[in-house]
């Protein structure tokens, strides 16, 4: 009897299946979820949308106070002159006999660049203004447009085009018209020539301090017909695109259904490139609403780092539509983690989610609805971000058995039956550290014989589970044997 008693002890920690407890029932995830805060694009992010000579625009975010006022991250013209004698432009000579002419051009050939930029019918409706060039008024400091003068001007030796005609103090000075050239915006790092240096006006006679990087370019300089020198600059498109038809972006690298930690690039903002760049969801007709988050199919709102869940999802299906995760931190402010999960099925569905390398935390788990296209990167349509579910990643349990032998039995004996091994007497310990998912249930198995019947984990529920992290093992009262 001893020998069978010492051999069952031993092997106890073997003999021990657990199996997880799940505290959190539907109704109590339910309750638990909150909608998803509303979703902004950061100042100086990048954004695809449209087309140009059938190449896809980016775009910088250069005020997102109200709408999002965007500004192609590169221009889409570099070099381009205004004159052409077929357009009309007129022409101004000085009258003192020298000989020096301006021409002055209308916008025709920049405003024929622009109007090459093509968007589809879902880009089109959500653009409060198509692209456009701005003018002083709409860009300057205060302007209608919210912007600063770091806000539009490319950080490093690239300027462009501005929607007015100006003149600077000196030319006028000179009997030079107020509208003697076409307004151009400097770089940040612009060093102002003699020619650009004096105060500018706008062809209003409105002054505009040298703090804006202002400065003018006549669209054909001439002398006499035989000097010309013909204005060149960058044409750099604007447009304003409606906040509340955004309904969420990320980098475009992230369709490839792996985990993505979430993150929107800012750091190139006015940098004249178009590195990390974002793919758009619009707003339309897909829904899709988080029901639950289950494990074994019980609903939880805990589980093992590494392990998997299946997400309840209410959804309906549009053109290559495709669930996705968002995972946001515990207070459901900002977005943690990003991924692409399976085709939406319509209805109610359940959805695997695999969490591995996931850390440990507590999240709040969203789901959204969006179409998937490979081939492009202009935006696509989707459903709102779903009301958040919270859900914790905690370690996996570590369980440990240690035998723990009360006093009594002979010298040089763990156990001695009848001396302390007998009914109620503790033969062993069970630790947890560290604590998983709690609560844990225990059973105590067979090891081959009726052994086991002897047996019990102290302290369990009528359900066998503890949420203690230590647990006596002792003989059972009553047993059998």
């Amino acid at each position: 009897m001893l020998k069978k008693i010492f051999v069952i002890v031993l092997c106890l920690l073997g003999s021990l299946s657990i199996a997880y407890m799940y505290s959190k029932d539907n109704i109590e995830n339910i309750l638990n979820a909150q909608s998803a805060p509303a979703f902004i694009l950061p100042k100086g992010s990048k954004v695809v949308l449209g087309k140009y000579n059938n190449k896809e625009v980016v775009w910088d975010i250069g005020n997102n106070n109200a709408n999002y006022v965007l500004m192609s991250s590169k221009p889409i013209v570099s070099g381009i002159q205004k004159y052409d004698d077929s357009i009309g432009c007129t022409k101004y000579c000085n009258t003192d006999g020298s000989g020096y002419c301006v021409m002055k051009c209308p916008n025709d050939i920049l405003d024929n660049e622009i109007n090459k930029i093509v968007t589809n019918t879902l880009e089109a409706s959500m653009l409060s203004s198509a692209a456009f060039i701005p003018t002083y008024n709409e860009i300057k400091t205060g302007g209608t447009l919210g912007l600063s003068t770091t806000d539009r001007a490319y950080k490093n030796s690239t300027e462009y085009y501005i929607n007015e005609r100006g003149n600077t103090v000196q030319s006028i000075g000179y009997g030079w018209p107020y509208d003697h050239g076409t307004l151009i915006q400097q770089s940040i790092n612009e060093t102002a020539s003699p020619e650009t240096a004096s105060p500018l006006y706008t062809s209003a006679g409105i002054s505009i301090p040298l703090s804006e990087k202002i400065a003018v370019l006549a669209d054909l300089y001439c002398q006499s017909n035989t000097d010309h020198r013909y204005g060149e600059n960058n044409l750099r498109p604007f447009a304003v695109m409606d906040k509340l038809k955004i309904r969420f972006a990320s980098n475009i690298s992230y369709a490839d259904g792996s985990w993505h930690s979430y993150s929107i690039d800012t750091s190139n903002f006015n940098e004249n490139n178009e590195l990390n760049p974002n793919k758009l969801r619009i707003q339309s007709s897909l829904t899709a609403s988080l029901q639950d988050i289950k494990r074994n199919s019980q609903s939880t709102s805990k589980v093992m780092k590494n392990s998997s869940v299946d997400l309840s999802v209410t959804a309906n299906t549009g053109i290559n539509a495709h669930i996705s995760v968002i995972m946001y931190n515990e207070t459901g402010t900002d977005i943690q983690y990003y991924k692409m999960l399976e085709a939406t099925k319509n209805g109610t569905n359940d959805y695997t989610l695999d969490l591995t390398g996931i850390p440990v935390g507590k999240y709040q788990v969203a789901v959204i609805n969006e179409e998937y296209d490979a081939s492009s990167n202009l935006p696509v349509e989707s459903s709102a971000i779903s009301d958040l579910m919270p859900l914790e990643i905690v370690e996996p349990h570590k369980i440990t058995y240690t035998k723990t032998p009360q006093s009594g039995a002979s010298a040089g004996n763990d156990y001695e039956f009848s001396k302390n091994v007998n009914a109620s007497q503790t033969v062993g310990k069970i630790t947890v550290n560290p604590q998983g998912v709690m609560p844990l249930t225990y059973t105590v198995e067979t090891n081959g014989d009726n052994t086991y019947q002897n047996f019990e984990v102290d302290g369990l529920n009528s359900s066998g589970a503890s949420s203690s992290t230590s647990l006596n093992v002792k003989i059972k009262s009553g047993a059998p044997d």
